[in-house]
């Protein structure tokens, strides 16, 4: 009698329970994408689209908008991740907005109007950056930044918007969970170039186990998550929050499924 058979014959004669060898084993965790809608709060209608969206996603406020607090307050009803979308300096100039990030800021100037915009924002668990191509190259500013994320046990989401952001770099040095965009849904808004997009997100997912995926509350983009999400678990990933996402890994930071600067070259929106 070989060695496989008797080992499992004995444990079944003495009613014991099976060797841990032949235990069953669980099985591996599906795909996870990560889908963060920004720039919510200032549009109740669309907002309100946002919020009831037929799967849990991460919503990211804009501070001091007119519906943020409010929509803030149904997110969290509603099962959704909130997240403090925070205007940082962009290399356009573009303008940013209450609760602005510029590298002419002091340590105290700055940490207090993050600390400010976060207060606004209820349910917050995490920050990502609006805009930002420039304050978020600049590894002091950062810092600062991250030193009141790590007071308030919050995450960082590094919206990728430089191919020379030390964001991420600076969110790991200081021990805060941190994770990157992988791909911008609604660069372009036809339904081929939504579809290509998200499937693109599915495929990253599928292939290193992650993937984050950033729209906006654009017309187009609610309509067509408001008929993708209900199927995406049939395709085999499973969608998750990123503050759970986060927790899950046990903060680690993947290494990036693209080279930087291709995952840069996905970017066409101001910055």
């Amino acid at each position: 009698m070989n060695r496989f058979v008797s080992v499992l014959l004995g444990g079944l004669i003495a009613g014991s329970h099976v060797l841990p060898a032949f235990a069953e084993q669980p099985l591996p965790p599906k795909p996870q994408l990560i889908i963060i809608l920004d720039d919510i709060g200032n549009n109740q209608t669309l907002g309100l689209r946002a919020v009831n969206l037929p799967a849990p996603v991460t919503l990211a406020f804009l501070p001091f908008t007119p519906f943020a607090a409010r929509l803030a307050e149904r997110a969290n009803q509603q099962g959704h991740g909130i997240m403090l979308h925070a205007p940082m300096a962009n290399e356009s100039g573009a303008k940013l907005g209450p609760g602005a990030l510029t590298p002419d800021m002091d340590r105290i100037h700055l940490q207090q109007t993050l600390s400010d915009s976060l207060e606004a924002i209820p349910h917050v668990q995490g920050v990502n950056n609006h805009m930002g191509s420039l304050l978020t190259q600049q590894p002091e500013a950062m810092s600062w930044v991250m030193e009141v994320l790590a007071e308030q046990d919050l995450y960082f989401v590094d919206s990728l918007t430089s191919p020379l952001s030390v964001a991420a770099e600076n969110a790991s040095e200081a021990g805060i969970p941190t994770v990157s965009r992988d791909v911008f849904l609604d660069n372009e808004r036809t339904e081929e170039s939504l579809n290509k997009q998200f499937n693109h997100a599915l495929s990253v997912a599928k292939r290193r186990g992650h993937a984050v995926l950033i729209g906006h509350p654009y017309p187009e983009t609610l309509s067509y998550l408001e008929q993708r999400l209900p199927t995406v678990e049939l395709e085999g990933v499973e969608l998750q929050r990123a503050g759970d996402y986060l927790l899950r890994q046990q903060w680690r930071t993947p290494a990036p499924e693209l080279p930087l600067v291709s995952r840069y070259q996905l970017l066409l929106e101001p910055q």
